[in-house]
């Protein structure tokens, strides 16, 4: 499930159809939020830096539904190895993201809400319980979940981030984001239940975006607890909107993660470069 799912107000379509049939989802970075991550059926993230279960699944799927998904290099990797063993229907409103990257088997141009709607009227059950499927799914949830250094003293990004999901579970939470780790780790270790709650540049790749989106968000639902987590590089790229939040007295909270660098540019660097800056 993509971007397009929640551009289509499809979101209920999409669980529905999870329910009749019993098939587990997993989400891009653009549709988190689509489908509950805390719901026994969802895969969270999958591709580059999403889960190592939802990529296994992925692989090993026989059949594959994409909706409203472009299949960017992100989410596939080598295009030629991805879900290769798997048929795969691919629904989407734009006709020039059909086979655009990945040739699939069965095209549909069409509306994502209207097209859901459509297959849950005529879905029936699995003829044989997808039992089997699922314990091998929760074996490579336990084999591998997300995780980071609990015995650390301080206070990991990604502990912080899983703690503000935590505190926040049960309260109207909209999060932004900027670009960099502290985006990946936010899609990784923040829960998010609905769709229109996870504000991100996504495929865009805004640095400086995280602020003023949590600014617009806080206008638009006054009530609701904003909270920008963002990077320390990322915060200065637009650092003077909160001038703007002081004059119009825009409550957005700032969850701040320093660790006084670009961290994936210096990610990259290290895995990719021999360590050298530039």
């Amino acid at each position: 499930a993509g971007g397009g799912v929640i551009a289509a107000e499809a979101a209920a379509e999409l669980r529905e159809l999870a329910r009749r049939t019993g098939i587990p989802v997993t989400m891009t970075l653009m549709g988190l939020g689509a489908f509950p991550g805390d719901d026994p059926r969802s895969l969270d993230m999958l591709g580059m830096h999403g889960s190592v279960y939802s990529n296994l699944a992925v692989d090993q799927a026989d059949l594959l539904i994409a909706v409203g998904v472009r299949f960017d290099d992100r989410v596939t990797g080598k295009v030629a190895e991805f879900a290769q063993h798997g048929f795969i229907v691919h629904i989407d409103i734009d006709p020039s993201e059909i086979n655009k990257n990945k040739l699939v088997h069965v095209p549909i141009v069409a509306d994502v809400k209207e097209s859901l709607a459509m297959l849950n009227a005529v879905v029936e059950p699995p003829v044989a319980p997808l039992d089997d499927w699922y314990a091998q799914i929760d074996e490579w949830k336990r084999e591998d979940p997300f995780g980071y250094d609990r015995s650390f003293p301080g206070i990991l990004p990604q502990h912080a981030i899983a703690e503000l999901s935590r505190l926040t579970a049960e309260r109207d939470t909209i999060v932004t984001v900027g670009v960099g780790q502290h985006q990946m780790w936010t899609a990784q270790f923040y829960t998010f239940r609905r769709p229109r709650t996870w504000l991100s540049s996504s495929g865009l790749g805004t640095m400086g975006f995280g602020l003023p989106a949590a600014m617009g968000a806080k206008v638009a639902r006054p009530d609701a607890l904003v909270v920008d987590i963002d990077g320390d590089g990322s915060i200065l790229m637009n650092i003077q909107e909160f001038a703007t939040c002081h004059c119009e007295n825009i409550g957005v909270k700032v969850l701040l993660l320093n660790n006084q660098h670009l961290g994936m540019v210096v990610q990259w660097e290290d895995r990719f470069f021999k360590g050298n800056r530039a």
